[in-house]
């Protein structure tokens, strides 16, 4: 993958050296992402998806009359989401204990309406995201000082999540990690389609004003990403 990337990024900066017209700008975005999740009676309750700030940093020039290329990097504010056992009476039966796992947690579920429920483990979980993304752009005169850009491209991601897994006080004494609290961090990579439209409003002769939202695939998922941002063209 890292390959491909580097020449990815090398060609556009040829391009970008040889353009008629380059620019610089930044965003403020909110990801909205929402991915594949589980709801049972028997199981915890898993993240279905989160919402957090992001920044951005973009390069781009035009290549063509009303068309060009850009690249831009984007980070993500972290995310924090407590997942706790999800406890429900069954209909019929005797008490049970479902155990999903270490990373979903316990859950006592019980058929007695005055039952109390009782949770084991609970999880905080914290996710991050970076993302180069290299997209295609054609832009469209709306007429006057403004710009409808329509782009497409792929999104270059790299996301961390960690979980931090706390037993209770007493059930901590006889939990198998020290100071009963799990700790685990996953980082995984991906490379996913991304595509979107802003309009770029002129300012000045130079600055320009960027709304627009963009949407990408995530593992399992997907993220929305509208923002706002400046742009100062030379």
């Amino acid at each position: 993958m890292v390959r491909p990337l580097i020449t990815l990024v090398l060609v556009l900066f040829a391009a970008v050296a040889g353009a008629q017209s380059v620019y610089v700008g930044g965003t403020i975005a909110a990801d909205v992402s929402r991915v594949s999740h589980t709801e049972s009676t028997f199981s915890t309750d898993t993240p279905s998806g989160s919402e957090t700030l992001s920044g951005s940093v973009r390069v781009g020039s035009t290549i063509g009359q009303n068309w060009g290329v850009e690249l831009e990097f984007v980070q993500s504010a972290r995310s924090h989401e407590k997942v706790t056992p999800s406890v429900l009476p069954l209909a019929a039966g005797t008490p049970t204990i479902t155990l999903p796992g270490l990373t979903g947690g316990f859950a006592f579920t019980s058929t007695s309406p005055n039952a109390i429920p009782i949770r084991l483990l609970e999880s905080d979980v914290r996710q991050s995201h970076r993302d180069l993304d290299a997209v295609i752009w054609a832009r469209q005169s709306a007429g006057g000082s403004v710009d409808l850009v329509y782009l497409g491209g792929v999104a270059f991601s790299r996301e961390r999540v960690e979980i931090t897994q706390n037993f209770p006080t007493v059930l901590g004494l006889f939990a198998p990690v020290p100071n009963g609290t799990f700790r685990s961090t996953t980082i995984s990579y991906g490379t996913r389609p991304l595509a979107g439209i802003e309009a770029r409003i002129r300012f000045t002769s130079h600055v320009r004003l960027l709304p627009g939202v963009r949407l990408q695939g995530i593992a399992d998922g997907w993220l929305l990403r509208p923002y706002v941002g400046l742009g100062w063209f030379f």
